[in-house]
């Protein structure tokens, strides 16, 4: 199932996948892809309610000679502002295919204030998360998370630039590395960080009772990286066996692993919430 992919995809497969049949793994695909879903329907449901206006001409008069029309909100409705408030505070939930958010969704704070908004972004599993009893079927006992502090510069009709400070975790416990009857056994604790820094473009608009944002895409640069393992128990390094070097180099690709997943670029970041 894992032939095609390069480099650590082809390790991150295996690691995840493993020797699971196909029908295991689309199970799991469709597990992962299953809470977009429900975001699709929240977003719909938001759209319909904050940001479809029905528009009903009162004469055939040209716009700016209706005497039923206010000559200000003609100049407001002519200018080229992309959001009818210049500013005000932005709460809501994140979610999308981000390495950090796809068993937790993210809390986010901001300030827009045109044409610029700031703001931050933080995600804990172990305090609000997808599908629990799949993730640990699936990873075992672990929890993901991070925290983001973002900048956003609009330009045209509600379109923007953002760039991200990013830290990203991933910690897994009680990992196995188990190989009878000649190799050992295992248990060990594995603590994997990353900083990155992003850049992309997305999109926002708002309504009378909320707002919604779509990161469309970030790309992401590797500034920092550090991975920790703390081994619980092991019988690599008996004499019976004496291979503890086999035991370094799998907690090592785990590792390496879990780098490369925490440095992957994010897509679809949705952000529904109030506006105010």
């Amino acid at each position: 199932f894992c032939s095609g992919l390069n480099g650590s995809e082809i390790r991150l497969c295996n690691y995840v996948i493993g020797s699971r049949d196909e029908n295991e793994v689309i199970q799991f695909l469709t597990m992962l892809l299953a809470p977009f879903k429900s975001f699709g329907r929240l977003y719909i449901l938001i759209y319909f309610l904050t940001f479809l206006q029905t528009v009903y001409s009162q004469s055939e008069l040209p716009i700016d000679e209706d005497p039923y029309l206010d000559p200000d909100g003609i100049k407001a409705l002519s200018s080229n502002q992309g959001f009818s408030e210049n500013q005000g505070i932005l709460i809501g939930i994140l979610y999308g295919l981000h390495p950090a958010l796809v068993f937790s969704p993210a809390l986010s704070l901001g300030y827009y204030n045109e044409p610029f908004a700031v703001g931050v972004e933080i995600s804990d599993s172990d305090k609000l998360e997808f599908w629990s009893k799949q993730k640990k079927e699936w990873l075992g006992p672990s929890s993901f998370g991070g925290s983001t502090v973002f900048g956003k510069l609009f330009f045209g009709q509600n379109m923007y630039l953002v760039s991200a400070y990013e830290k990203r975790f991933a910690h897994l416990t009680n990992r196995s590395y188990d190989r009878p009857p000649k190799g050992g056994k295992a248990r060990f604790n594995l603590f994997a960080e990353t900083t990155v820094a992003s850049f992309g473009f997305g999109f926002m608009d708002y309504g009378r009772i909320g707002f919604m944002s779509i990161d469309i895409l970030r790309w992401s640069m590797m500034l920092s990286q550090s991975a920790q393992s703390e081994i619980l128990w092991e019988t690599w390094s008996s004499p019976e066996i004496n291979r503890y070097e086999d035991l370094q180099d799998n907690i090592q690709t785990r590792k390496e692993d879990w780098h490369d997943t925490l440095d992957s670029p994010s897509t679809l970041l949705i952000t529904v919430g109030l506006f105010f």
